[in-house]
Formats: structure tokens, sequence, C-alpha cells
């Protein structure tokens, strides 16, 4: 959060980073603490008190761009990855070259990550053009394979890159079904990207001993919603029969009542729980036998359903 923060003080932030850094500061001593002291500074470089050298906030604004570059003006489904994209990038900044070599999941270090990251967005961003479903985990390990005998800056370079590049595409886009690695539609795509480059984010900081923000409510939201209403294939693909309905709570910021048609007659469920908490039992970030849920009807249904949310996720 601390490169968005010097960020904010000078108004270089987006919309969108501006509220993310609004809603971390009640929670947060260090941080609420730092914007106090960036608050002292920021008028000068907005010409009050003593002049400051000429040209001095536009070398600081140019910096704080090639750090971390502004995000453009994006159709709304987009917004949720855009936002993902410039939170990590932020998180990146922050991190020592003995953090990259951190062991974040599987044997993927930082670095690993991170190129995986860039692989799945190219692929989403060629798919865009092309119609060849593509072939994710070559993708990434031959991009994993590259990227290790680079800089970790270099690395977090082409990755944003190839999120820019992604942007910058999707602007134009029409809506169509892309591949990446299940057909969808590209809207949920781009959902989709924007959910794993948050759950990733969150695998890196946790790996380094940093903290994130969740995603902005209505992002949240946008999140959630593609995992519920995934439920159903969910099951399908994990060989379970079943019919009724199946109603599920989120609770808290972003979260929703869904209901969901399970198919003919068959027993009924609801189901409640935390969205954050259900967000990551979609990541397979959660045991489904542990996570925090009441349940009201059917419980072996209830069961199958959160076992199965995770059926979709990927590395």
């Amino acid at each position: 959060m601390a490169p968005l923060l010097g960020a904010w003080a000078i108004g270089a932030c987006s919309e969108e980073e501006t509220r993310l850094v609004l809603e971390h500061l009640p929670e947060c001593a260090v941080c609420a603490e730092e914007t106090r002291l960036l608050a002292r500074a920021a008028p000068v470089l907005h010409g009050g008190g003593r002049l400051p050298p000429a040209g001095l906030r536009a070398s600081v604004l140019s910096g704080a761009f090639e750090r971390r570059r502004p995000v453009v003006r994006l159709p709304e489904h987009v917004a949720p990855y855009a936002a993902q994209v410039s939170m990590l990038d932020a998180l990146l900044a922050e991190l020592t070259e003995p953090d990259w070599t951190t062991n974040v999941i599987y044997d993927w270090n930082v670095q690993d990550v991170v190129a995986h990251l860039g692989a799945t967005d190219r692929l989403l961003a060629e798919q865009l053009t092309e119609q060849d479903a593509p072939d994710v985990d070559a993708r990434t390990a031959a991009e994993i394979a590259f990227e290790r005998g680079r800089r970790p800056e270099e690395t977090r370079g082409s990755w944003r890159e190839h999120a820019q590049e992604l942007c910058a595409r999707l602007k134009e886009a029409t809506p169509s079904t892309v591949h990446i690695p299940f057909p969808m539609r590209l809207e949920n795509a781009v959902v989709a990207r924007a959910f794993e480059t948050w759950v990733h984010a969150t695998d890196i900081a946790a790996a380094v001993g940093r903290s994130l923000p969740a995603p902005l409510p209505e992002h949240l939201h946008a999140i959630a919603d593609l995992g519920v209403r995934s439920l159903p294939a969910a099951l399908a693909m994990r060989g379970v029969e079943t019919g009724g309905q199946a109603r599920l709570l989120l609770e808290g910021p972003g979260g929703g009542d869904w209901l969901l048609p399970l198919g003919g007659d068959g027993p009924n469920v609801t189901i409640r729980l935390d969205v954050l908490d259900f967000c990551m039992l979609a990541a397979d970030r959660r045991d489904p036998t542990k996570v925090e849920a009441t349940i009201e009807g059917d419980s072996p249904l209830a069961r199958h359903l959160l076992s199965a949310a995770s059926a979709f996720a990927g590395p």
C-alpha cells in the first residue's frame, strides 16, 4: 500500500486507487500516520507554502508514473482487473531482491508467479484476435523458464506490459467466447483474470510478510458472482447429480444473495458464509470441510457445493 499512499498524497491516483486508499486507512494505523506525514509535503508539491524548485512536481509525477503507470479508463467489466493489476504492481514495487526468491505456491517463487500471470494475460490478449484454444500450462512453463534467467524488475516489467496490452485490447473488444482454459464469455474471462491476479497478489503478500486490502466491494461482488454462477457446472464437473435449488447468502462488503436452480426436483439448501471466505474457497485457498458456513436444509448438498466451488481453480 505504501506506493499508493505517496501517489495519493500528490493526486496521482485513479478514482479506484483513491477509494482503495480511503477504505484502507481506517483499518491501518501505520498507513494513517504515513498519510499525515505525506500531507505536510503535499502542499509544497501543489504550490502551497514556500515555492518549490521549478519543475519539481513534474519530475516527481514523472518518477511516480515510471514506477507505477496510471490506470487508463476502461469499460466497467474491466475495472476489477485493472484495479488488481495496479495493486499487485504497487506490492511488487516494495519487494526487496531476496523477497523475489521467496517460495509462494507449488515450487514457484514470487518471480515465477508473476511470470505465470503474465503468460495467462498474454494468452487472453491473443485470444481476442485468434481462435485456437491455448495451452495455458505449456505457456506458463515456457514463460517461467524464460523469466528465471532475467532480473526480477525485468519480469515485473514484462508482466506489466502484458497486462497493459490486454487492457488496451479489451477497451475495443466486442463480446465473444474465449478459452482460458475453459470456454467462457469474454466478460467472465476478464473477471476471472481479476480473480486470479488478486489471489496471487494475496499469495505473494502472505509469503513476504505483507498484507493487502480486499478488492473494492463492487469488484469483489463481480468476482463472487462469477464463482456462484459457476457452481452448477462445478457440480457437474465433479460428477455430482442433484436437483432442487441452493441459496447462497454471502456476507460482508461485496456480498449478496443468490438463488441457484439445480434442475428438477430435489432438496433445497441455504448456505451463509463470508464473501471473502467464499472467494478464497473458490480459489482453493480454503478447506471446504473447515470453512465457517451456516447451513439450513440439506447438509449433504451444501457440502457438495462447498467442495465443488474450487473445481475451476487453476495454478
